[in-house]
């Protein structure tokens, strides 16, 4: 009985080797779950501050002006108001969103005056379900209107719908096309 009772265990039990696999597994499941949620945040955040930076880029260049009539992607980007990232290369004439959709900038006659010209639009293409809802949600409280597809889900007189910004982000799948109204 002594001898038994000297004898040290070496290694582990397979209970104890069960257990550090699925602590192991849990936490890869939810890096999996966790990580492309916190990607996509990321993402949204910056292309809102790229939004940004083109609204004021281009409130600023027609400061001096009346109305946004002649405004134009070329225009704006012959100014270099769009971030250097969105330009694909040193001599593109058309900027790209993270998404690789086709960022354009036109006048617009939604503005308070109902004027053509007295705002402009920024339509942003190809927007995933996924980062749809959190740019939109990001962004809404700037901005005059602001429509997924057809679906108005920030009106002028208004606040965002989170119900309807859902809804028409899901409807769109992995190509939503925002239309972002600034004046």
């Amino acid at each position: 009985m002594s001898l038994l009772k000297k004898q040290k265990r070496k290694g582990f039990s397979l209970l104890e080797i069960l257990l550090v696999l699925a602590i192991a597994a849990a936490l890869v499941v939810g890096a999996f779950i966790v990580y492309p949620k916190v990607q996509s945040g990321e993402r949204a955040q910056r292309e809102a501050q790229k939004i940004a930076t083109i609204a004021a880029g281009v409130k600023s260049l027609y400061a001096a002006v009346a109305y946004y009539t002649d405004v134009s992607t070329a225009s704006v980007v012959h100014a270099h108001v769009f971030p250097d990232d969105m330009l694909p290369d040193a001599t593109s004439t058309q900027p790209v969103n993270a998404w690789k959709g086709a960022v354009t900038i036109a006048p617009s006659n939604e503005g308070p005056s109902g004027v053509t010209g007295s705002s402009f639009t920024i339509t942003y293409p190809n927007v995933p379900a996924t980062d749809c809802t959190r740019l939109v949600s990001q962004i809404a409280v700037n901005y005059y209107i602001v429509r997924v597809g057809s679906t108005v889900v920030k009106p002028s007189n208004g606040l965002l719908d989170p119900a309807s910004l859902g809804v028409a982000c899901q409807a769109g799948g992995n190509s939503n096309t925002l239309n972002i109204v600034s004046y």
